[in-house]
């Protein structure tokens, strides 16, 4: 493997801009009242074979957060935190974990304290967007030369209106230009009400691109030395396998077609009886980590029953027998 990638922090007193080392994040369900999250540097982890037994983090958690289970999706990153959008609704306030501080803070609720189903959470030009029935935005609080004179984050509602049905998205990437959020999206009745459509960061604009959906499952990424999106593949025939395609162009009012794209290999096997889920997490560069949840070989009697625990195997070595709900597993490299 290559070494890890850093990011440079700028430093405005003349001396040597620091280095930030990145890591990969993951976040479990493997305690009965919430969510854990485990530190993992992956240059230094061991490799857990399939026949091998998994073991046990030796580390103990970074932090754990006090949640529903069942929610992952209400599970973010946004910046150096990662975001717990669903605490329980007799929180005062939804906690953050920031990994550059390993502090805790809080953000405030929307205006709204209710359960809102499966969201699409984005972290997009410096602010964090809640897609449901409606948009809202949490921006970054203006920064002040007094310590003391912290100023509050705000969640601001989006005026425009989505242009389908959150339930019915299918995956995201955000465009090279880092303001501009693509989704397709298609409605429950016909496969033929479907199109994918753009979000303009800045101008807080909606635009469709035409009746075609992207080839991705989840979050797709884009790779600079490709100049090309990078993604698992959502088609038949294509599930498990790596999948790129050409970047849309982002030109307002005019309709696109499907962007060339291609397969590129197999990572795992969906239709495997072990499979759960599976994240591919993107590390700059041309560097993934595939992030596979799967059950143990030896919970085949478990597995047959309804709402039992899950146990979990994943790329690095992982605890056996923990309860489980993630169906794509959570993890993120910051």
């Amino acid at each position: 493997m290559s070494k890890r990638k850093s990011s440079v922090q700028h430093s405005t007193d003349g001396k040597r801009p620091a280095k930030r080392e990145e890591y990969l994040y993951l976040v479990l369900d493997d305690w009965e009242k919430g969510y854990s999250v485990h530190k993992v540097d992956v240059d230094a982890s061991q490799y857990c074979d399939a026949d091998e037994a998994p073991e046990h983090f030796t580390e103990p958690p970074l932090v754990r957060f006090d949640v529903v289970h069942g929610n992952s999706h209400s599970i973010v990153a946004h910046g150096t935190k990662i975001v717990c959008m669903k605490p329980h609704q007799v929180s005062p306030a939804i906690p953050a974990f920031d990994t550059a501080t390993s502090a805790v803070g809080i953000l405030p609720w929307p205006e709204f304290r209710m359960d809102f189903g499966l969201p699409l959470l984005v972290s997009i030009s410096g602010k964090l967007f809640l897609f449901i029935d409606s948009t809202y935005c949490l921006s970054d609080p203006p920064s002040t030369t007094t310590p003391c004179a912290q100023q509050p984050w705000v969640w601001n509602t989006v005026s425009s209106r989505l242009p389908f049905k959150v339930c019915c998205v299918l995956c995201w990437a955000v465009h090279p230009d880092k303001r501009t959020l693509f989704v397709p999206a298609r409605r429950w009745t016909s496969d033929a009400e479907c199109g994918t459509f753009s979000f303009d960061a800045e101008r807080l604009e909606w635009t469709r691109h035409g009746n075609w959906l992207m080839p991705f499952d989840g979050e797709a990424h884009y790779v600079h030395e490709l100049d090309a999106w990078v993604g698992l593949c959502r088609h038949k025939g294509g599930t498990g396998h790596l999948c790129c395609s050409d970047v849309v162009p982002v030109v307002a009012g005019r309709r696109t077609t499907l962007p060339r794209w291609k397969m590129i290999g197999r990572l795992f096997h969906k239709e495997s009886p072990l499979h759960i889920g599976a994240t591919l997490v993107y590390m700059g560069g041309t560097r993934f980590c595939i992030v596979e949840s799967t059950w143990h070989k030896d919970d085949d009697d478990v597995r047959r029953k309804p709402n039992c625990p899950r146990s979990m195997c994943n790329v690095f070595k992982r605890p056996h027998g923990v309860p489980d709900t993630i169906t794509d597993p959570l993890a993120f490299w910051i």
